[in-house]
């Protein structure tokens, strides 16, 4: 799997439980271990992807 794919897949499942979090109603320590994984997950993901946008446009050069 290169970095693309797992950078796609790290922030679709980070959107998901951040739809999850929004959706449900749900209180306490639940809410803030869907969100916080949420949070965890889009930023890593963005942040692999951004390598992989920084890595391409070098190999394009």
């Amino acid at each position: 799997m290169n970095n693309r794919s797992l950078g796609l897949l790290l922030v679709g499942t980070g959107t998901v439980f951040l739809v999850l979090a929004l959706t449900l109603h749900i209180t306490g320590l639940l809410y803030g271990v869907i969100l916080g994984s949420s949070i965890v997950l889009n930023i890593s993901g963005a942040g692999i992807l951004m390598k992989f946008i920084a890595d391409e446009k070098l190999a394009n050069l």
